[in-house]
């Protein structure tokens, strides 16, 4: 008998410790197969703030609750799981909090993992470091990360429209009334029916229904939104339910007036937008926010809905559920349209039927722009004047023992940057999530060198890291002790730093090695990053990327254009009393001057570091319109 219960309790010792490692192989496979990466480079045995957790699941919206429920616990944190895959991928603001996680789990053979309470079962999740910045997930990285605010000519989100109790009143209200059905959605229509593929509306067929009375308040308030412009006359509600979208598209100029509003009960979703130059931006429109719509936004850019049942937005996951949308909207019937927009303007001779895939309107307008020199940040980015290839091509093909910068560098990155400090620093508010989570992953009490800090919007991104900033504009750097007297900032050269060898745990390089113009200095300035990191320490690198969709490139090195704004240039500047290379536009207010780039090709960065010792690649990935790279230091 005794010998039975030996037996038995060996047994039920030794199939957990089957069933885990089963469990186990299962998760190297599915990381291995869908990641198309080796297990060892997917995991990291020292500690980092993040995680790869495999629940054994499908990924659906209670994986992703069960796991925020447990995890929530251990610190703030992001997650993003994976349709259709099992596991998921998580972040936290530091290591400790990882580190917190990972000390509380059940240890079985070196398999850390948490049985944890799923709506069908109990199951073991399994969780592993990872140096990863983020994950394939059988092709989640393809879907854009949005944001929750954008910079979009003409666009404003305004948050909590309506209260809850009013959402529910009116939602209460909606259900009954009756519903058309399209082929994938049901749509009400009042005022007007809006005439979908066409987007339009006929002027001489009003609805049979006008906005119910039900409406009013809302309706009221987004009229006093429009004004001065007529009141609201026409409403669309829309059911998306997940998976549902709309192609992209603006509606026609001539029946509707300029500004119309976007409501979102129920649920947020992502809404992406393109503009007529090329740009594309993603916004997320929370429940109960109203999106108002003007100008260039509403005459220039196609707004659409992809059709898919998750978004990313900020690095996490966000399922979607049932939304209605109500769309306000004046109609006019003088059917004139006299923006500024001809391109795509009725009135002014756009044709979409003959115009849409090839439109010579606004093909002659974007040339009339490349012609002087105006576009800015404009998806086109023009060729090399005679000068400009001159002038790279009179560069010493061998540099001297200690690399300097050329006239390239002189003339055109670091005299600009010196005369578009203050508009520069206007438009880079706003720090890159990945930057600021490389940062924050980082152990309290870290030194970091951000060499080329611009205006210093990552100094202040960690209070529990000390940050040192350098930089060749001494404009610049005013503005970075203007916003904090706390930041230590000094100018200096990225060829040649007056900082001690070894001196970093961190060493950060964003968008500064693309404007050296050739590949001495390029590895020269990045062996001074590597010189001043400690050994086994980390380099954040990011270039401009040739294959962004944010602009398109003809050739490698390029002079891109600035538009600096009148109110920041010399009323001598503007008038034309100095001797300058500049152009002036007069219409947009502006002074053009030009940043020389050289942009890089998928894996050329890899390259160029392939011919320097020193360190490996732990991590490289796409960011912003950039290249990344994140080397450790032997």
């Amino acid at each position: 008998m005794d010998l039975d219960i030996a037996i038995e309790t060996k047994e039920k010792v030794r199939n957990p410790t089957i069933k885990l490692n089963k469990k186990l192989a299962i998760a190297i496979a599915a990381l291995t197969k869908s990641e198309k990466k080796p297990f060892d480079e997917l995991v990291s045995q020292e500690p980092t703030n993040k995680l790869i957790a495999v629940h054994f699941g499908v990924g659906d919206q209670d994986d992703y609750n069960t796991i925020c429920n447990y995890v929530k616990q251990f610190g703030q944190n992001k997650i993003m799981i994976y349709p259709v895959r099992n596991y998921a991928f998580i972040e936290f603001q530091n290591i400790q909090q990882s580190l917190q996680l990972i000390q509380s789990l059940q240890v079985f053979e070196n398999i850390k993992y948490a049985n944890l309470q799923y709506p069908n079962k109990e199951r073991a999740t399994m969780f592993f470091y990872t140096n990863q910045q983020d994950l394939n997930g059988g092709g989640m990285c393809d879907i854009p990360n949005a944001m929750r605010q954008v910079n979009i000519p003409g666009l404003y989100l305004i948050h909590d429209f309506i209260t809850p109790e009013y959402e529910k009143y009116i939602l209460d209200l909606i259900e009954k009334q009756e519903w058309s059905k399209l082929k994938q959605r049901r749509v009400q229509h009042y005022g007007y029916e809006f005439i979908y593929g066409d987007n339009t509306v006929n002027v001489n067929q009003p609805a049979d229904k006008n906005i119910p009375a039900f409406l009013e308040d809302v309706r009221a308030k987004v009229s006093e939104l429009i004004k001065p412009q007529d009141q609201i006359n026409q409403l669309t509600i829309n059911e998306y339910l997940p998976g549902m979208g709309i192609p992209p598209h603006f509606d026609v100029h001539p029946p509707f007036h300029e500004k119309f509003v976007s409501i979102s009960l129920l649920s947020g979703l992502v809404m992406s937008f393109k503009s007529f130059k090329g740009e594309e931006q993603h916004l997320y429109l929370p429940p109960r926010s109203c999106a108002l719509f003007t100008g260039e936004v509403r005459y220039a850019w196609f707004h659409s809905i992809a059709a898919r049942k998750i978004d990313k937005v900020e690095g996490e996951t966000h399922f979607r559920s049932r939304r209605l949308s109500l769309t306000f909207r004046t109609i006019r019937n003088d059917l004139k349209c006299d923006c500024e927009y001809q391109f795509f303007c009725e009135s002014q001779g756009y044709n979409p039927l003959t115009m849409k895939n090839k439109n010579p309107l606004l093909q002659e307008y974007l040339a009339k722009l490349n012609q002087i020199g105006i576009i800015q940040d404009n998806k086109v980015v023009p060729n090399k004047t005679q000068e400009e290839i001159q002038l790279l091509e009179e560069q010493p093909q061998q540099l001297q023992q200690m690399p300097k910068a050329t006239e390239v560098e002189k003339k055109y990155v670091y005299e600009i940057y010196e005369k578009i400090a203050p508009h520069f620093s206007s438009t880079r508010y706003k720090p890159w999530p990945k930057i600021e989570q490389f940062l924050k992953s980082l152990e309290p009490g870290s030194l970091v060198a951000d060499v080329g800090c611009g205006n210093g919007k990552y100094l202040g991104s960690n209070p529990d890291i000390e940050m040192i900033g350098t930089d060749r504009s001494e404009n610049l750097l005013k503005i970075c002790k203007e916003k904090s007297d706390t930041y230590q900032v000094f100018s200096a050269d990225s060829l040649r730093l007056p900082l001690k060898s070894e001196m970093f745990d961190a060493v950060i390089s964003i968008a500064v090695i693309h404007h050296f113009s050739n590949k001495i200095l390029r590895q020269q300035a990045i062996k001074e990053l590597l010189r001043i990191c400690k050994s086994k320490g980390l380099v954040l690198i990011y270039v401009w990327a040739m294959e962004q969709e944010e602009k398109t490139f003809n050739e490698q090195d390029v002079f891109v254009p600035w538009n600096l704004q009148f109110k920041y240039e010399d009323e001598k500047v503007i008038n034309q009393e100095v001797q300058q290379q500049f152009k002036i536009d007069d219409q947009k207010k502006t002074v053009v001057y030009k940043r020389y780039y050289h942009v890089f090709k998928q894996g050329e960065i890899e390259e160029l570091l392939s011919e320097m010792p020193g360190f490996k690649i732990v991590n490289n990935y796409y960011d912003h319109a950039n290249w990344v790279v994140v080397l450790q230091k032997d």
